[in-house]
């Protein structure tokens, strides 16, 4: 063992240390190592620096009264390195990773995929914000979906303020609502380029005159209100009817097309009765 001095004769014991196979420890119990240069001269290690033992690296601020640590988790299985970018970054991004350490500054964003094909059902996202970040997002799983291969969106209770919708409502493809829906115009895409395989409706009268209308109270809204069975009008009309989890629906748009074939039917027979008669 040996102590470390200045290396000039006559000159007083630097401090109470001493060296032992290249270890540099204290005489004194809880003393700190303190490294200070003179000036603006810094403490430079040309080799890898190691904190070792479960401690960390403490950065202290310019008042000495607050510190940050960086500390390495104690259950860690294997090394890593994290390297740093090159730049600062900008205003707003964060330090994000490629996977194999290698840091840099990125936007803060959800990553968008356009689901077109996918048989899964999503779940559209709703927050309470209007304004600044979002912590939070929730969905409604049991009110409302949506599953982009068949293009229906489902919906429990679908309202406006007014109890109307006072402007026109598009339908591209399907709009499945099980309780109420009311709007002024509805407009649904129906142009012949989305269209294959189109055949005249047969005996429309005799589909139109199977159909029965019925009276009923609504179970959620305690309306009384009237319509059609979707489980009676299936049995006659299946495309007419659509299934979305628990719950069958009617497109009464689509009914309209069954309606004029049945006038059209029923205009032809009154023609041969006027003509017999």
């Amino acid at each position: 063992m040996r102590r470390i001095s200045t290396g000039v004769q006559g000159r007083p014991i630097l401090g109470k240390y001493f060296s032992v196979d290249n270890v540099l420890s204290t005489l004194e119990t809880n003393t700190d190592i303190r490294l200070e240069p003179s000036g603006s001269g810094k403490v430079v290690a040309d080799a890898d620096l190691r904190v070792s033992s479960g401690n960390s690296i403490e950065i202290v601020s310019d008042s000495s009264s607050n510190s940050v640590n960086i500390i390495a988790p104690s259950g860690m299985s294997s090394d890593f390195a994290l390297t740093l970018p090159n730049t600062d970054g900008s205003n707003g991004t964060v330090l994000g990773t490629d996977g194999s350490g290698n840091l840099s500054f990125i936007d803060v964003a959800v990553n968008l995929s356009n689901q077109t094909a996918d048989t899964a059902t999503y779940y559209p996202t709703m927050t309470t914000s209007t304004s600044g970040g979002i912590n939070n997002l929730s969905v409604s799983s049991s009110k409302i979906n949506f599953q982009p291969s068949s293009g229906t969106l489902t919906v429990t209770d679908l309202s406006a303020t007014d109890g109307d919708f006072s402007n026109n409502v598009t339908v591209s493809n399907d709009l499945t609502v099980t309780n109420d829906f009311q709007a002024g115009t509805i407009t649904e895409t129906s142009s012949l380029a989305l269209k294959t395989d189109i055949e005249p409706i047969e005996n429309a009268l005799d589909s139109i005159a199977a159909l029965a209308g019925v009276s009923y109270t609504r179970k959620a809204t305690g309306r009384r209100e009237s319509g059609l069975i979707a489980e009676e009008v299936e049995k006659i009309t299946p495309e007419l009817v659509m299934e979305t989890g628990q719950y069958k629906s009617i497109s009464y748009s689509r009914l309209t097309a069954y309606l004029i074939e049945a006038v059209k039917d029923l205009k032809l027979e009154l023609e041969k009765v006027n003509k017999n008669g």
